[in-house]
Parts: C-alpha cells; sequence; structure tokens
C-alpha cells in the first residue's frame, strides 16, 4: 500500500465514528485584531498581577491605603481581562496562553507608583494603535472595545499619578514643618 496524501480515512482508532464538529466561524476575525486581543489580554494578566505583588510589598511596607488602591488596580485590570476573553470567544477563539511580565520589586511607594505608570503607558499604547488599525479597517465593535479600554487605563494613569502627586506633597509638608521648628 502506498500513501496518497488525499487517501480517505484517519489512523485514529473509532476517529470516523464521532461526528466530525466544525470550529466556529471568526466573526471578523482579522488575525491582527486577535493579536492585539492576544497582547492585550497578556498586558492586563501581567498589570493584575504586578498590582497585587504591589499591594502585598505596601501592606509590609505599612501603607495600607496604598495597598488597598493597588488592590483595587488589580481588579479592574482583571476586568479588563475578562472583556477581552469574552471578545476572544465571540470572534470564536480561547486564549491560547498569555506570556507574563514579572512583577517587579520595590522598595519604596515611589518606586512601586513608577512601575504601575510604566504598565499603564505600555497598555495606552497598545490600545491606541489597536483603535487607529480598527477605525482604518472598519471593525466598529472591536474599535469600540479597544477604545473603552484605552479610556479606562488613561483614567488609571491620572490615578497613579495623582497618588504619586499626594505623596510628594504629603513629604514636602513634612519636610517644612520639620524645618519649622528650631
Amino acid at each position: 500500500m502506498h500513501y496518497s496524501p488525499h487517501m480517505q480515512g484517519n489512523i485514529m482508532p473509532g476517529a470516523g465514528s464521532f461526528p466530525q464538529i466544525e470550529a466556529p466561524q471568526q466573526l471578523g476575525g482579522d488575525s491582527r485584531v486577535l493579536g492585539y486581543l492576544g497582547r492585550a489580554l497578556s498586558l492586563e494578566f501581567s498589570a493584575g498581577q504586578h498590582y497585587l505583588a504591589q499591594a502585598s510589598l505596601a501592606k509590609f511596607r505599612g501603607e495600607l491605603n496604598y495597598a488597598q488602591g493597588f488592590v483595587t488596580l488589580a481588579n479592574e485590570e482583571l476586568q479588563h481581562a475578562n472583556l477581552l476573553t469574552d471578545r476572544m470567544v465571540m470572534k470564536g477563539v480561547v486564549p491560547a496562553g498569555s506570556i507574563l511580565n514579572p512583577a517587579t520589586p520595590t522598595n519604596s511607594i515611589v518606586e512601586a507608583l513608577k512601575s504601575c505608570e510604566v504598565r499603564e503607558l505600555a497598555l495606552i499604547q497598545l490600545y491606541n494603535e489597536a483603535i487607529q488599525f480598527c477605525a482604518n479597517m472598519g471593525a466598529v465593535d472591536d474599535h469600540a472595545l479597544f477604545s473603552r479600554l484605552y479610556a479606562e487605563e488613561q483614567e488609571q494613569l491620572v490615578k497613579i499619578n495623582g497618588w504619586l502627586e499626594e505623596f510628594y506633597q504629603t513629604m514636602n509638608m513634612n519636610q517644612n514643618s520639620a524645618r519649622s521648628f528650631v
């Protein structure tokens, strides 16, 4: 017997007895949009993991108000991951596996907030690129999702920068009050 690529049958025992189920059709499943969804999912999970690590570090430094803020940010990022996963499933795919960036250890709240700022900027940049691509391709639903996430990431960045500004103001006030006593 000779092998022919068009030969009927399968070498798996019983494979022919099971009904063939077609994979769901991708609804506008442009591979670049799926790429943006996958990268965004990895970045969102990475940010969530990083914020949880920062919450624990802040807790051990006694910065409980910042620890709670980081937990809130982590929850927001996991909600974003949920939206991205829903969109992927709607397109007929499931996440293949996210590659997470490691959480960065920090020794102060300033380091922690700066590291969070970097992660937010990466997400904002990715969403901005995805928005532009979807606008050019006419992918209205994907554009709407990326626009929503872009706006929410910008709000998170404003929150992080506000915490940083508050911290600097508090430190400045403490230094001025320490200098006023002779």
